[in-house]
């Protein structure tokens, strides 16, 4: 029933989405138990200003991130509907969303990269919309600046600039007139930042933060046998979901193919960056993204209506039991 109920777009499923939230989140506004990110000790200007308004208030900050989770489950529903990536309308990606970064209590918690990711997914739709354009550069700038304004929030989603450029490259949008415009778009930010900085006479304060955080390793958790198991489940599910989305690309569309490559990408790339010491459990809001979408389709692909609720309860049940285990 949930699975039916899920993977269409009606009503029912968009009011049931924020209250399953609310749900999985009640730890997490109630109790203040599971360690935080370090980000704080050297914070990026953005982050910095955040939590000099949140530092002592773990309810609104708990609050903050739920909204901004709620927000990804429909930009990434909104991603799937409106380029067609399944065959019909569904709040199913969503709802995927949700479970994968509701089993780490520590993920659920505000930090900075709940502020990157809606930036990040902006910025990937705008590069979706610069497909098949003449002159993309715009989109391109507009697309690398909402990633740079991330990056105030979250040093090392600069990074994730290299996944921009993949993505020009797979939408046939990279030019060097494109490429220069993501560069001027990804500088813009920093070269405002450091103005600032630098009428207030701290630019080398400023330059040392962003070094710092650019470079310093970030992994710290040691992880329970539970949460082994749970990790292992979830990539054996996403690299079968992986195997069966490839499986229907020469079936569909050329664009929608794209854009599933790119969703793919993302996802090995955001595994490859947690397992180096520069990334660690923070990459999980990010990971979800592309992660959904191709679960979520692997899901829909399932011709057995029982296989489809059965895997979709598995995946509630071990995400519940990791709130309390990991």
């Amino acid at each position: 029933m949930l699975f039916r109920t899920l993977n269409r777009n009606d009503i029912v499923a968009l009011a049931l989405m924020p209250l399953l939230l609310i749900g999985f989140w009640i730890n997490t506004l109630l109790f203040d138990q599971s360690p935080s990110f370090p980000y704080d000790h050297n914070p990026m200007p953005l982050w910095d200003l955040v939590i000099g308004v949140l530092k002592s208030n773990h309810l609104l900050a708990s609050v903050i991130s739920l909204l901004i989770a709620l927000i990804m489950m429909f930009s990434v529903n909104r991603v799937v509907n409106r380029y067609n990536l399944f065959n019909g309308q569904t709040n199913l990606p969503g709802f995927i969303y949700m479970l994968l970064v509701s089993a780490y209590l520590m993920a659920q918690k505000l930090h900075p990269v709940w502020f990157f990711t809606p930036l990040l997914i902006l910025a990937i739709e705008r590069l979706f919309s610069a497909a098949g354009q003449r002159k993309a550069m715009t989109w391109c700038f507009e697309a690398s600046f909402a990633l740079s304004l991330g990056t105030l929030f979250y040093a090392k989603g600069i990074y994730f600039m290299a996944f921009l450029w993949m993505i020009m490259f797979i939408l046939r949008l990279l030019t060097i007139r494109s490429f220069m415009a993501s560069i001027i778009g990804l500088a813009l930010p920093y070269l405002f930042s450091f103005a600032y900085y630098f009428w207030f006479d701290q630019a080398d304060v400023f330059l040392e933060t962003v070094v710092e955080n650019f470079i310093s390793p970030i992994a710290f958790f040691n992880h329970t046998i539970y949460s082994q198991i749970y990790n292992g489940f979830i990539i054996f599910l996403v690299f079968v979901s992986i195997l069966s989305v490839v499986r229907i690309l020469p079936a569909i569309k050329i664009i929608t193919r794209k854009h599933y490559r790119i969703f793919i990408w993302l996802i090995v790339l955001c595994v490859v960056a947690a397992i180096t010491p520069y990334y660690s459990l923070e990459v999980m809001p990010i990971w979800a993204i592309g992660t959904s979408i191709v679960l979520g389709r692997f899901l829909s692909l399932i011709r057995r209506r029982f296989i489809q609720e059965l895997i979709l309860f598995i995946i509630v049940a071990i995400t519940i039991a990791g709130q309390f285990l990991i």
